[in-house]
C-alpha cells in the first residue's frame, strides 16, 4: 500500500480516478494525528455543490457560512440533569451486558475494555428518546428555538425516528468516525439529501484535547475538490457506515471550536466533521448528539 500524499496533486483533483488509502495524517489543533483509513478507495465526487437553499436547512442561519455555530442551551441545573440522566443510561447499557456499574461516567475506560466497549457502543449509537429516563423533547423544543423553527426527530415522508447517539471516546483510542459529511449515505444510495440538523452536546470529558473537530465552510467546497470513499468507511479496523473523506481542497487541517457544559455545537449535516481523537490521559468523553428534521 503506498503512502499518502498530503500535499496539493500538480493535476487536479478530478482527474484522479481513485485513490488507496492506509495511513492518513489530519492535523487538528496545529497537532498532527496518522490515522489508520484501512484500504480504503478515495476519489472525488462531481462538480457541483451540494448545500443548497432546496437542500440544506441552515441556509438561512446567521452562522451558515462557516457551517457551524455554539449557543447556550441549558442552565446548570438543567445541564445536571442532563448528564446524571446520560450518565444513568450508559450505566444501565453496561449492567444489562453483566458489568458492575458503579463508576463515574468520566472513568469509563476503567471498567470497559476494548472488545466490551464496542457491545457497548452498537447499543448507544441507536437510542431513541424512550431509552432516557428524562423527557427529551424538553431539549428538543430548545434546540428548535435556537434555529428558529420547530424539529422533530421523525422523518415526515417515511415515519422513521432519527436515531439519538451517546459518542463514548475512551483516551488515546480510536473511539471515532473518519471525517465525513452526514448526507452521503442517503445521496449515494438512494441521490437523495436529508433535510437534518446535527445538534452535538458536551456531557463529560470534553476539553480542547477532546472536543469534535469541524472544517469550517466545507460545506461550500464542490465535491471535486474532495477525495472520500463511495462504501462507508474505516478507522483502525472498525467499519462506520459514514464515508471517509481523506482531503478537502487539497487539505486535511480540523479545528475544534470551543465549547461549555450547557452549550450545544449546532451545525450543518453538509459540514465535514469527525476524527474526534481524545488526547487526555485519563478521561473519557462523553456527548450527546441529535440529527432533527424542520417540522413541516
Amino acid at each position: 500500500m503506498r503512502a499518502v500524499n498530503h500535499q496539493r496533486p500538480s493535476q487536479t483533483i478530478a482527474d484522479w480516478a481513485s485513490y488507496n488509502s492506509n495511513m492518513a495524517k489530519f492535523i487538528i489543533g496545529g497537532k498532527e494525528y496518522n490515522v489508520d483509513l484501512g484500504d480504503s478507495v478515495f476519489r472525488p465526487g462531481e462538480n457541483e455543490v451540494l448545500s443548497t437553499p432546496a437542500t440544506d436547512i441552515t441556509h438561512a442561519q446567521p452562522w451558515y457560512s462557516q457551517g457551524y455555530g455554539v449557543f447556550n442551551l441549558l442552565n446548570d441545573a438543567e445541564f445536571k440533569a442532563l448528564q446524571n440522566g446520560i450518565a444513568r443510561c450508559v450505566r444501565d447499557v453496561i449492567h444489562k451486558l453483566g458489568v458492575p456499574a458503579d463508576f463515574e461516567l468520566e472513568k469509563y475506560h476503567h471498567v470497559c475494555t476494548t472488545a466490551f466497549h464496542h457491545n457497548v457502543v452498537s447499543i448507544t449509537r441507536d437510542l431513541f428518546p424512550e431509552d432516557f429516563d428524562f423527557n427529551i423533547s424538553d431539549v428538543i423544543e430548545k434546540l428548535g428555538k435556537l434555529v428558529g423553527f420547530g424539529l422533530s426527530d421523525i422523518d415526515p415522508n417515511t415515519g422513521k425516528k432519527q436515531y439519538i447517539i451517546i459518542r463514548i471516546n475512551r483516551p488515546h483510542s480510536t473511539d471515532y468516525n473518519p471525517p465525513h459529511k452526514d448526507i452521503y449515505g442517503d445521496f449515494d444510495d438512494r441521490a437523495t439529501i436529508p433535510k437534518i440538523i446535527n445538534f452535538w452536546l458536551p456531557i463529560c470529558g470534553v476539553s480542547s484535547q477532546s472536543m469534535l473537530p469541524v472544517v469550517p465552510g466545507s460545506h461550500l467546497l464542490p465535491e471535486n475538490t474532495l477525495l472520500r470513499t463511495f462504501d462507508g468507511g474505516m478507522v483502525g479496523g472498525n467499519r462506520y457506515r459514514v464515508r471517509s473523506i481523506l482531503q478537502w481542497d487539497g487539505k486535511n487541517e480540523m479545528y475544534r471550536p470551543p465549547i461549555q457544559y450547557g452549550q450545544v455545537l449546532i451545525f450543518t449535516t453538509h459540514l465535514i466533521h469527525g476524527i474526534a481523537i481524545n488526547d487526555q490521559d485519563d478521561a473519557t468523553r462523553v456527548a450527546l448528539e441529535f440529527r432533527l428534521l424542520k417540522m413541516t
